[in-house]
């Protein structure tokens, strides 16, 4: 390949004065945004962690209260219905104790009335034999 035109690097006659400076100042499809939109969404997204943390523990809060209420209403109604057992039982030997009394009260009625009858059909059959015994009797003619 033939050399047409070879040409140095030549300063600017006042480079001091253009040190540092760039002629471009944005570069197409550069984002100078990047830096900033990154720490927003990191922050957002920071912040939408937190938000879930807190959303768990009121969540976890609200699952341990309800089952605490669970449970206290659950014993509760245990107790009531151990009382109510009890109260059924005592009423049920009362029932019992009551009968009890009331059936032995008619047997002794029933015994007392079946030892009248008895004695009430011995007087009779009694006063039987006795009238047949006066009859079978010789009575003088009294005329």
């Amino acid at each position: 390949m033939k050399r047409t035109k070879e040409s140095f690097f030549r300063e600017h006659p006042e480079w001091e004065k253009r040190q540092g400076l760039s002629g471009l100042r944005e570069f197409d499809g550069e984002d100078l945004q990047y830096d900033a939109r990154n720490k927003y969404n990191k922050d957002l997204q920071k912040q939408w962690i937190q938000q879930q943390v807190e959303e768990k523990r009121q969540k976890d809060a609200q699952e341990k209260a309800e089952e605490q209420a669970y449970a206290q209403q659950t014993l509760e109604i245990n107790r009531f219905r151990g009382m109510l057992q009890d109260n059924f039982h005592q009423k049920k030997t009362d029932i019992g104790i009551s009968t009890k009394q009331t059936n032995l009260l008619l047997a002794k009625e029933k015994k007392d009335k079946e030892e009248k009858e008895r004695l009430e059909k011995l007087r009779y059959e009694q006063a039987e034999v006795q009238l047949l015994k006066e009859r079978g009797q010789k009575q003088t003619y009294q005329g």
